[in-house]
Formats: structure tokens, C-alpha cells, sequence
């Protein structure tokens, strides 16, 4: 895992010292080792974290044999013995000089050109320049686990793995008021666009060509693209087709010359990863889980169980709110673009005393996208059979008495409201999130919006035939899992120069998992079917068919008592008036119906204090 930049700038906008600049931006990816290539209009910059072969030959940017590509990398690539062996039949006197697998990544190119990226099985951002034809290439992984942004003025290039690093160097900082839009409907930025309007971001599955003519985006893999027909088999088949390829990816995933962990918050998804890494090894393995003073929050004790069980080497931290409040004020220090998830604090937090003792850990997410582990679909049943007694007229009633209840249903009550049936999906998952309606940014901004970002993509997944549940299952993992839950992540583990690896996600396995039929995902409302039994060769049924909650955090009730004081900081009409974006009435109705009891609101309190938070960071103290 490491941090990468570069530059190709014919018209010389960037050069070596612009390219120090952004790479030492970066040096919490890459603590152990940094380098740089410099040729005519072409920089490349990489700080390392030594993770495969620590040898200094191991050290990048990486030469080819043949001298023409040079190579920066970022990721792991697990599957590289395997490509190795491939190039040593193509060419019997190709000998590593290495044990890296940035070394096979780069004759990989030589060989095989763009199309080397199939070969790999892994996370990764990877750049290569061709000197010869001066051309420069940037791949992202298939899944997203690894991301890269960039900048393009239509002649001069450049790109890092973190947008905070191109912030460093003269890049104007114009806020892209669609993506603030859009984050305060989602939680997070989604698609291309950053919250910077001339930063974009590489998708999950794509590929850049830059030259002096242009630049060249080009999708090569597309999960979408891997749903079969006629799938049918037994559940036995499958509960073992699915333990073999996850048991293969643990395998795989677990490569490492240093030491290596796990997370377990004590539900199906981290227990079943650890289960199968313990079973894999010999002496205990490193496990970390978190837990919180509010008790409803507190998952501790389920997680212990699980690891006295599997007898791993486990690390307990409580969190208390005043440790939350010190980091609380400070994400936005590590999150670059507003990112209103709660579980940043927790993840922040376990990432930070899992390096203590690691410098790899094993994750469980990915789980709820492939095997719909989500509360939502309920929600999208509901609605459907509303929908289909009478349409929108009987989504209203809904809506109408729910608000006549308590604090839940009033809640409830805006999942139902929403007119457009083909949109509502969004709609779903931003109230499901507790995040603003469309109506709520209208009035905010004193403004119309309607969400359009997804909704291009959302209409081609509809149109697939495929079960509805199996259409919002893709968004997440197309969506939500690649732009929210890894952006997370990257971001919490990097921030303490650790490196988080995702055995959910290896390619072979969620191509799998999406032809798996829907009653061994969803079967009698039992969610994650498929997986739970999987987990009951490890551990008993009363640790396995409980309610799950991973890794959150109780920030309603921290902003209610020691949190409390950011509302007035943040919010406050003195702050909300330096950048004039938001109607000061609108937010602060929303701050007093909080407070008065409407605490399911908290959740849009804290997305307006961590956008205020960002803007004093990104916008103010760096002019």
C-alpha cells in the first residue's frame, strides 16, 4: 500500500517541484521509502509502505528490463507468483530481480500492454509511462478499493491518490456545488466528480491514456457485464463454492512480510473472514474491535466470544466521547471531501490501534453488498406493495399518519413520500441514510435539485433481468461500496499507514456471488442466508442469527451532550454566512427540531457541521 502522483504536462504547468510537492503530501500512505522519476514532461512520485519484498530494490518508481516503461504503484497484487509464472513461459529468460509485485506488474505491461490489467487479481491504482511512444497510463482496480483523482486542463495532467495532495500545488479550488448537493443527499460525493469542480476521480474499472493529442478514458471491466443465466444449483454447492472462494481469497490476502490482523466487530462478515483466517493458521492471529460507552452501541462482548472461540489474539479500545470530541474536529484533516458517515470516528480509531501491532488487517466489507445484508430492501418491498394498492396517492396516506406517531415513524414516514416510483430508490437509500430529501436541498439552497448523478446508471440497472433486489444490490456495489465504504476506509487506514485489504472483494468471488439465486441471499427475510450457514461450521447459531452493527458510532447521542458545542461552532449564522450557500432559516428550524426531541435528524446535523468543517479546512485556510 502506497501513496502515487504525477504529472505529464507538456506545456511545463507542473514540474519537479509541483511533483515533490503533491508526493510529500502523501507520505502518511508511504512512510518507509520515497522516489522519483523525472523525463521531459513526465514526473512520476511514490512514497512506499513496504508491505512485499522490503528490500530497497523493491523501492519505486520501477524500471522495465527493457528500460522504455517506468512504473508507480499503489495496492497489492496477490495473484502475482501466478502472472510470474506466465511470463516466464513467454519468456524463459526472464529471472525477477525481486520479490516484489511491482516488478510483475511491470513486464506484465511489456508483454500483454493494456490488456495486462486482466492478468491481475488485487487492489490497485497503477501508472505507467511509456517513454517511447510518451505516453502516460493510469489504471484503477475493478471493485475501487484503491483510488486515484486528478486534474486536467485540457493539455497539462496531473494525479494523486488523495485529492488533499493535489490541493497542495496551484489548482483552483472552485467548490462543485452539484457534488455539495449531491453528498448532502448521499452522505458521500458519488460518481466522477469530486467536490472540487476541476478534480474528477478514476472509476472502479477504468483506465486513462494521456498524451500530447488528449486524454482517453476507456471502461475494461464492468461487474454488470458478469451475470449469467441458468445458475440454478443446490445450496450445499453453493455454501461450498462460496467457503472455497473466500477461503482462496483469505489465502491470498494474507501474503505479507510484515506483520498482518484482522477486524472483528462480532457479525457474520468480519467473523466469517476470521474464522477462516485463524483456520488457516497455526498461531493466534491479531484481532481488533471497538467498543462504546453508549450501550446500545456496544458490540464488544459478541465480538470477545467470537474470539475466544476462534482463540485469536484479540484487542479491545473503548471509545468514549471525549475521545470521539478530540477527533471529531479534526476528520476532516484526513477525509479531503465532505463525508458525512459516522463510522469515520470508529474506523479512524481501530485503524489507528490495529497499527500498534500490524501494519496489514483484514476487513469484512462487502459482505452486505454481495449477500444484501441491508435494511433497505424491506423498506423497497414495502414501498412496492404500497405502490402497486395505489400508487403515489397511497404512499402519501402512509406518509400522512406515520407523521402523526412518534419519532421513528416520523422517520419511516419520509421513506414514503415521493412521487417519482422510478427514482424512489434513491430516494430510499438517502432516507434510509437519514440524509436531506430533494425537497429539504431545495429549500437549503433556496434552490430546485433533483438528484441526477446516479440516475443514469440506475435506469440502465433497471432495466436488467434481474430481480429488483438484485438491481439495488449492483448500485451498492457499483455505487455506495466503491465512492462511501472504501473511500472510508482507504482513507482511516492510510491516515495511520496501515493496510486494509478487503477478501470480499476479490473479483472471482463477487462475480460469483452476484449469479448466486436470491433465496440463499435473502430466503424467509433471513439476510445474508448463504453466509451465515457458511459461518456455522466456526461458531454457534445463538453468535450467528443475532442483529449486527459493525462499527458504528452513537453520534446522535454525542451531539446531544458532549458533541453538542459543534452545532453552535459550525452552525451558527456568523459561520454558515462565510460562504453564503445555505438558507440560515432552513438550517436553523432543523437545529431546534432537533433539540427538541426529532433527534433522527442527527444524522443531517452532522453533514452540514462536517461540510462547515471541510470548507474552514479546504476552502478558507488554505487560500
Amino acid at each position: 500500500m502506497c501513496g502515487i502522483a504525477g504529472y505529464f504536462s507538456p506545456e511545463g504547468r507542473f514540474n519537479k517541484k509541483h511533483l515533490e510537492t503533491v508526493t510529500n503530501a502523501l507520505a502518511h500512505r508511504g512512510p518507509d521509502a520515497s522516489g522519483y522519476f523525472l523525463e521531459n514532461a513526465v514526473g512520476l512520485g511514490h512514497r512506499r509502505l513496504s508491505i512485499i519484498d522490503l528490500s530497497e530494490a523493491a523501492n519505486q518508481p520501477f524500471f522495465s528490463r527493457n528500460k522504455r516503461f517506468a512504473v508507480v504503484f499503489n495496492g497489492e497484487i496477490y495473484n502475482y507468483k501466478e502472472v510470474e509464472t506466465e511470463l516466464k513461459k513467454s519468456d524463459k529468460n526472464f529471472q525477477p530481480r525481486t520479490s516484489s509485485d511491482t516488478e510483475i506488474i511491470t513486464e506484465a505491461f511489456v508483454v500483454w500492454g493494456v490488456e495486462f490489467v486482466h492478468k491481475l487479481n488485487g487492489m490497485f491504482t497503477i501508472a505507467v509511462y511509456d517513454r517511447e511512444e510518451k505516453s502516460l497510463f493510469l489504471f484503477r482496480d475493478r471493485m475501487g478499493i484503491k483510488p486515484v483523482y486528478y486534474h486536467y486542463d485540457g493539455h497539462n495532467f496531473v494525479f494523486a491518490s488523495e485529492i488533499k495532495a493535489l490541493t497542495k500545488i496551484v489548482i483552483d479550488r472552485t467548490l462543485n456545488l452539484n457534488a455539495l448537493k449531491d453528498y448532502l443527499f448521499l452522505e458521500y460525493v458519488p460518481g466522477e466528480q469530486t467536490i472540487f469542480k476541476n478534480i474528477s476521480k478514476l472509476s472502479a474499472g477504468f483506465f486513462l491514456k494521456i498524451t500530447e493529442k488528449g486524454i482517453e478514458k476507456k471502461q475494461y471491466y464492468d461487474i454488470a457485464d458478469k451475470y449469467l443465466e441458468n445458475t440454478a444449483n443446490t445450496e450445499d454447492y453453493y455454501k461450498e463454492q462460496f467457503t472455497e472462494h473466500l477461503r482462496k481469497s483469505v489465502k491470498y490476502q494474507s501474503i505479507s512480510d510484515v506483520p498482518i490482523g484482522a477486524f472483528l466487530s462480532g457479525g457474520t462478515d468480519s467473523s466469517l473472514i476470521c474464522s477462516i483466517f485463524q483456520e488457516q493458521n497455526t498461531t493466534p492471529v491479531n484481532t481488533f474491535t471497538i467498543g462504546f460507552d453508549v450501550k446500545e452501541f456496544d458490540e464488544t462482548a459478541y465480538a470477545g466470544k467470537v474470539a475466544e472461540i476462534l482463540k485469536t489474539n484479540h484487542s479491545l479500545t473503548r471509545v468514549g466521547e471525549k475521545e470521539a470530541l478530540g477527533i471529531a474536529e479534526h476528520i476532516c484533516d484526513f477525509y479531503d471531501q465532505p463525508f458525512a458517515a459516522p463510522s469515520t470516528i470508529p474506523s479512524y480509531i481501530v485503524c489507528k490501534k490495529a497499527r500498534e501491532h500490524v501494519t496489514v488487517a483484514l476487513s469484512g466489507d462487502g459482505g452486505d453488498e454481495l449477500f444484501m445484508g441491508y435494511g433497505y430492501y424491506n423498506w423497497q418491498q414495502r414501498i412496492d406493495k404500497l405502490n402497486a394498492v395505489g400508487g403515489y396517492p397511497a404512499r402519501k396516506l402512509a406518509s400522512t399518519l406515520l407523521n402523526l406517531l412518534g419519532n421513528q415513524s416520523k422517520r419511516a414516514a419520509r421513506v414514503f413520500d415521493y412521487s417519482d416510483y422510478e427514482k424512489i430508490w434513491l430516494h430510499i437509500w438517502s432516507q434510509e441514510q437519514y440524509m436531506f430529501s430533494e425537497n429539504e436541498i431545495s429549500s437549503l439552497f433556496a434552490e430546485d435539485y433533483k438528484h441526477t448523478t446516479l440516475t443514469g446508471d440506475w435506469r440502465k440497472i433497471r432495466a436488467m433481468k434481474i430481480h429488483p433486489f438484485e438491481q439495488i444490490a449492483l448500485f451498492d456495489i457499483k455505487h455506495y461500496l466503491a465512492d462511501n465504504l472504501l473511500y472510508k476506509m482507504d482513507i482511516a487506514s492510510m491516515a495511520s499507514s496501515l493496510e486494509v485489504r478487503v477478501p470480499y472483494l476479490d473479483h472471482n468471488l463477487v462475480e460469483f456471488a452476484v449469479n448466486v439465486p436470491l433465496e440463499y441471499k435473502i430466503n424467509k427475510r433471513e439476510q445474508k442466508y448463504l453466509m451465515k450457514k457458511a459461518l456455522r461450521n466456526y461458531l454457534p447459531d445463538d453468535l450467528i442469527y443475532r442483529k449486527k452493527w459493525g462499527f458504528p458510532a452513537p453520534l446522535g447521542t454525542w451531539l446531544q451532550s458532549e458533541l453538542s458545542f459543534m452545532i453552535d461552532k459550525y452552525l451558527s449564522k456568523q459561520e454558515l454566512e462565510k460562504h453564503g450557500l445555505f438558507n440560515h432559516d432552513f438550517v436553523k428550524k432543523l437545529v431546534s427540531n432537533f433539540r427538541s426531541g426529532e433527534t433522527f435528524h442527527y444524522k443531517r446535523i452532522w453533514a452540514l457541521i462536517v461540510f462547515q468543517m471541510w470548507f474552514n479546512r479546504y476552502m478558507e485556510n488554505e487560500k
